[in-house]
């Protein structure tokens, strides 16, 4: 006997497959196992509501389903406002999301102006709430998303500071950054194009994007600062040319973008957390006077390098690589390179971790700092390894008035250290090439 479809039944077959595949579309699951599961709790539900059903207790369950499931997805979608600053654990003025017409390339959301306290990134993957240490900052983007004041029209510095967040240092008050010490102390006209969580090779690539859009005065000075603590271990790809970069179109960022969007699926994070670094990517110490300080395990590793094992890593022939084409584009571009090598915090403060005598940090260039002067003269660039200037100001700072120079719950440096890296980066390489100016 056959029997007729009512017009009910198509009506109500989307309704429940888009009610019990919800919670899936809004990344709360993946969607293997979820879809299977959703799509046969769909032909229970259809079975429940059919004309084939005569049994009263298929359909309350299924309404159970149902309603569990719309539950689901409207929490979901109802917390994301607030529910965003607990996924990330810092304002989310401040975090940093792919660049949509380029996503290996990051950018904070433009036109922000966020003041606030924040704490560290140390205190925050340790999970211990009580290690956090607050402090005001004032945060600014442009309309790049990068860290600049808004400017009326294009920008024309003449000085480019690219870097990664050893050049953001959100923790640190706009005026007190390296960029601005270096415009306000000693003159120069600074656009900062540095972004988190890059290597050398999306510093190319960002300046590479982004250089036309800027108007750099002739012979202006592109200051690149080189992280020792993970930019070898960074993403790299062989690739130098703008129309060689994998650009996402609109259909591109359209799939980018629902990922992103389940990604931040707040009941996922209730029900499964997420992957972040945890308590053991963090080293508690205790400084001189008791306070604690923290290292991340990984920049401690890393600081142990001998020069095989930087000259083996995989990445290293993509660097050398980089820093030729840095070279190339800056002559393209009439831009003249200089290299500042930043020393981590377990550099600098290598003494405390070890448990060594205090003070007995020396200045000389690690292994990783070698490689990349000689790979920096090479190509013809001024180059100067900060860790000298930073290793003697930490003992004198300390003495004079108890200061660290890098935030104690943090892996980047505070703004006394960002002054001392600015008077030691004007004098060591901007200095000479200001009257060409």
């Amino acid at each position: 006997m056959r029997l007729p479809i009512r017009v009910v039944d198509l009506l109500f077959w989307p309704a429940a497959a888009a009610v019990l595949f919800g919670p899936l579309l809004v990344g709360a699951f993946d969607s293997f196992p979820a879809a299977a599961v959703a799509g046969l709790l769909l032909l229970l539900n259809l079975y429940a509501f059919s004309p084939l059903n005569q049994s009263v207790l298929p359909r309350r369950i299924s309404l159970v389903v149902l309603s569990a499931c719309l539950a689901a997805t409207a929490f979901d979608l109802g917390a994301r406002a607030v529910f965003s600053y607990f996924l990330d654990e810092t304002p989310k003025e401040l975090v940093v999301r792919a660049w949509p017409p380029l996503p290996l390339l990051n950018r904070f959301p433009s036109g922000v102006r966020f003041e606030g306290e924040v704490y560290g990134d140390l205190a925050g993957m340790s999970g211990h709430r009580e290690w956090r240490e607050y402090r005001p900052t004032l945060f600014v983007t442009d309309e790049r998303g990068l860290r600049n004041e808004p400017s009326a029209g294009e920008p024309e510095p003449d000085l480019i500071l690219l870097g990664d967040s050893f050049g953001v240092v959100r923790g640190t008050r706009q005026d007190e950054t390296l960029g601005a010490l270096l415009s306000r102390s000693y003159g120069w006209s600074v656009y900062n194009l540095s972004m988190e969580a890059v290597s050398p090779w999306q510093e190319y690539a960002n300046l590479l994007a982004e250089g036309d859009g800027l108007r750099p005065k002739e012979g202006a000075v592109l200051l690149w600062l080189i992280f020792p603590g993970n930019d070898l271990d960074e993403r790299y790809l062989p690739v130098f040319e703008a129309s060689q970069l994998p650009w996402r179109g609109r259909r591109g960022q359209l799939v980018d973008a629902v990922r992103r969007f389940r990604y931040r699926s707040p009941l996922r994070y209730v029900l499964f957390g997420r992957d972040v670094p945890g308590s053991e990517s963090v080293i508690e110490k205790k400084f001189l006077d008791g306070r604690r300080l923290l290292f991340l395990a990984q920049y401690a590793r890393n600081n142990g390098r001998t020069a095989e094992d930087v000259r083996r890593h995989p990445n290293f022939a993509l660097l050398r690589q980089t820093i030729g084409a840095m070279k190339r584009l800056a002559d393209e571009r009439r831009l003249r390179v200089t290299v500042a090598l930043v020393p981590s915090k377990e550099e600098i403060y290598s003494w405390v971790l070890d448990g060594a005598p205090p003070w007995s940090t020396d200045g000389a260039p690690s292994p990783f700092s070698a490689a990349v002067e000689e790979m920096a003269r090479q190509n013809g660039m001024p180059y100067l390894d900060l860790k000298p200037a930073l290793v003697g100001a930490s003992r004198r700072a300390f003495e004079e008035s108890g200061q660290l120079l890098w935030w104690a719950d943090d892996t980047h440096w505070n703004p006394l250290a960002q002054k001392v890296a600015a008077e030691a980066i004007q004098r060591e390489l901007l200095l000479p090439l200001r009257p060409r100016l």
